[in-house]
């Protein structure tokens, strides 16, 4: 008995596996026999192409393009996107019509300068709601989920706009400047290299080596030249602007003058010393006080002959009146 269910089990055995055999074949033989593209469904950024080739048949095929506005393609299947928007190819081979949907998207901008804290909308032209964002370095900048870059940090990144499985880049520049603030003096004619003198100062962009331009808003205080040097021309406040690719930061340059850099007085006598450019507070010193002192509001007396240096510290700078009593 136990014999006779063995050859019976045997005998299902082999059925299923012929029938599975023959299934096989069967499925091979009619997908050999299936003609079909390598894309049916492709989104391109403009400019770029993706070539179409056909399976499952040597026959050749003849393309074309339902909107060559948006698509060409070639006689050997290379779609070329050529303006935002959409198309169909149609593929035409062994009596079969294959179609192919195109959808070419742009952004906006591929390449943009910022400033820390200001901001720019991207957009993908060509796409829909589904599209996402990302930034590659969101200490440089971030980026919104409706493509509002904000600028961060000095530095580089890349923001990408993702939609239909395709990648689309914009290179996101952020840029400073070596100096935000700087006082400078006007008309000082002493030890203008030491730190706390002088009446230049070199501004430098930073974050990129592209072309800068520069522009003063007030040339009558400060002046900047090609290279980025800033020369005091009289007491005030100016900015300075670097522009890169269409975006600008600024330094703020406090011009001083003190009113009157050289004082010549008689013993006795008084004289209230005045510095201009700025409204902060002042602290006044004299470095010798058994030739001239000076008060807390700047009144200089004459105490006998010699020379003193009046120094008036302000907004972080020193300027000096000499000082000689006869």
């Amino acid at each position: 008995m136990k014999k006779r269910f063995g050859l019976i089990a045997c005998i299902f055995a082999a059925i299923a596996l012929f029938i599975a055999v023959f299934a096989t074949k069967d499925k091979i033989a009619q997908a050999a026999n299936k003609i079909y593209l390598n894309a049916t469904d492709i989104t391109l950024e403009l400019g770029h192409y993706k070539t179409l080739k056909v399976y499952g048949t040597n026959e050749k095929a003849t393309f074309k393009s339902a909107n060559t506005r948006a698509a060409t393609v070639t006689s050997g299947g290379k779609v070329t996107a050529q303006g935002w928007g959409s198309t169909t190819i149609y593929t035409y081979v062994a009596g079969k019509t294959l179609k192919t949907k195109v959808t070419i998207v742009q952004m906006s901008k591929k390449n943009v300068t910022l400033a820390p804290g200001n901001t720019i909308k991207l957009e993908l032209w060509g796409s829909d709601s589904s599209t996402t964002w990302s930034s590659d370095n969101t200490k440089v900048a971030t980026v919104s989920d409706d493509g509002l870059v904000t600028g961060v940090g000095v530095g580089k990144a890349t923001v990408t706009a993702t939609f239909n499985g395709k990648k689309i880049t914009s290179q996101i520049t952020v840029i400073g400047l070596n100096h935000t603030y700087k006082v400078l003096e006007f008309g000082g004619k002493f030890s203008l290299t030491r730190s706390n003198y002088g009446s230049t100062i070199k501004l430098q962009v930073t974050g990129s080596n592209e072309k800068v331009t520069w522009s003063s808003s007030d040339t009558k205080v400060a002046v900047v030249d090609s290279k980025g040097k800033v020369t005091a021309k009289g007491p005030g406040e100016a900015r300075i602007y670097a522009s890169v690719n269409g975006s600008s930061v600024y330094a703020v340059i406090r011009v001083l003058k003190m009113e009157h850099n050289t004082l010549e007085l008689k013993k006795g006598e008084t004289f209230k010393l005045n510095v201009l450019g700025t409204d902060s507070e002042i602290i006044w010193k004299s470095n010798k006080k058994s030739v001239a002192t000076v008060d807390d509001n700047g009144v200089v007396t004459a105490v006998k002959q010699g020379t003193a240096k009046i120094i008036a510290e302000v907004d972080g700078r020193l300027v000096r009146c000499i000082v000689t009593v006869k």
